[in-house]
């Protein structure tokens, strides 16, 4: 029998990625006696199948991204839950605010919401001593100009305040090209559906050049711990095609890299959960980017389990937040890598390899998006990626050459 109950805002109609993280977290959970209580809108319920509902014990009903109708579900039902998480970007403020409200571990629900408002992280950061892009609220097309105008020659960043997976982030080289900016920031996206009506503010960022990398990890006893850092690489349009660990990175930069990240967490006030946070290594140093009080997309926990060999990384969290000593972390060892793989446009006749891809032993975890019949389009945001696969490697020598290898045997044909 079950002696600690788990409550997981937002279980059901996940990404492929998100999946796979509910069932970790569930499976670890279980085996430490906890019993896990998933809550989600009344539609992503109705639409699970089966065997996503069947990764937790029981389910509530409850809008997960509203977090005062949280508080207030928390607050009329107390729950006889033990611990509150999430693995969704959207339903992290929520969730510290149902720990608040029941009196549980987890995140002050101010901090969090600085780390969501872009703009209040960097203005955080900055007064700590880090170094950060110069960056502007604005409102109105007027005041992004005055703010280009200020900050140039350029290249400048344009994207939401509180935005998530890429949507609506653009690159702009040129004062000119602002207007088809904003145009791309108020196209809709079904993701960011949940914080209708959206925001009126956008942000405008001076570029950053350097090399992306992201810290992957885990606040024990409050004091953050770096568990992994992810080499990253992106489309034009910021969207990912592949994460590995390790990073590559040498070893002072390594060094410099994880200190940043523990100290900036510290300062920005977060002392639970498990953390992803995005980051440039440039010529004069590590430049933080967007924080997350949540671990990353994108399979990146694959990537640190799998390189940090007999870690329960979900399972290291629910012991944290029970108040229970949590094992060693393992020593980190081997490689993995995450590989994007996108169709051509066009109507899709066929995908050739992809079976013969899920069968090799070194691939961790693959999802095929599309389907024959589908209409390939524009890839416009982290969600509509092609396929995905995970492989591992016992040696970093070598992980560059298999996910080459993998993705090369797989073809989308379209028409």
């Amino acid at each position: 029998m079950a002696d600690a109950t788990l409550l997981v805002l937002g279980n059901a109609g996940m990404p492929a990625w998100g999946r796979d993280q509910i069932r970790r977290l569930s499976a670890q959970a279980r085996r430490r006696g906890v019993r896990v209580l998933g809550a989600d809108t009344p539609e992503a319920l109705r639409a699970a199948p089966p065997e996503e509902l069947a990764l937790v014990d029981d389910v509530v009903a409850l809008d997960v991204h509203d977090a005062e109708a949280c508080r207030a579900w928390a607050a009329a039902a107390r729950p006889p839950v033990d611990a509150v998480l999430t693995v969704r970007e959207l339903s992290v403020h929520p969730t510290a605010v149902v720990a608040r409200e029941l009196g549980l571990a987890g995140n002050d629900p101010e901090a969090v919401l600085r780390v969501r408002r872009k703009d209040l992280c960097r203005r955080r950061l900055r007064e700590a001593g880090f170094p950060q892009p110069d960056s502007a609220v604005c409102r109105s097309a007027e005041e992004a100009e005055r703010f280009l105008r200020a900050t140039g020659p350029g290249p400048w960043i344009v994207k939401p305040r509180d935005g998530l997976a890429s949507i609506g982030v653009t690159r702009i080289e040129r004062p000119r090209e602002l207007d088809a900016a904003l145009r791309k920031l108020a196209e809709p996206a079904p993701a960011m559906s949940p914080l209708e009506p959206p925001s009126s503010c956008f942000l405008v960022e001076t570029f950053v050049e350097g090399d992306e990398y992201s810290a992957e990890g885990i606040v024990l006893g409050g004091v953050p711990q770096v568990l992994a850092l992810t080499r990253k690489r992106v489309t034009d349009g910021f969207i990912s095609t592949s994460q590995q660990v390790p990073s590559g990175l040498d070893k002072t930069t390594a060094d410099e890299a994880r200190d940043t990240v523990e100290r900036a967490l510290t300062a920005i006030g977060v002392t639970h959960g498990i953390f992803h946070i995005e980051l440039w290594v440039t010529a004069s140093g590590v430049v933080l980017g967007e924080f997350h009080c949540r671990g990353a997309g994108d399979y990146i926990h694959a990537l640190v389990e799998h390189t940090r060999p007999g870690l329960e990384l979900y399972g290291t969290l629910v012991d944290d937040l029970l108040g229970r000593t949590p094992r060693p972390v393992p020593a980190p060892s081997g490689a993995a890598r995450v590989e994007f793989l996108f169709a051509p446009a066009g109507r899709l006749r066929a995908v050739r390899g992809w079976e013969e891809l899920t069968r090799h032993p070194a691939v961790i975890a693959a999802h095929l998006q599309v389907a024959p019949g589908d209409v390939i389009g524009a890839v416009k945001d982290s969600f509509n990626r092609s396929a995905v696969f995970v492989a591992g490697s016992e040696s970093a020598d070598d992980i560059d050459e298999l996910t080459t290898g993998l993705a090369a045997g797989v073809t989308f044909e379209t028409g």
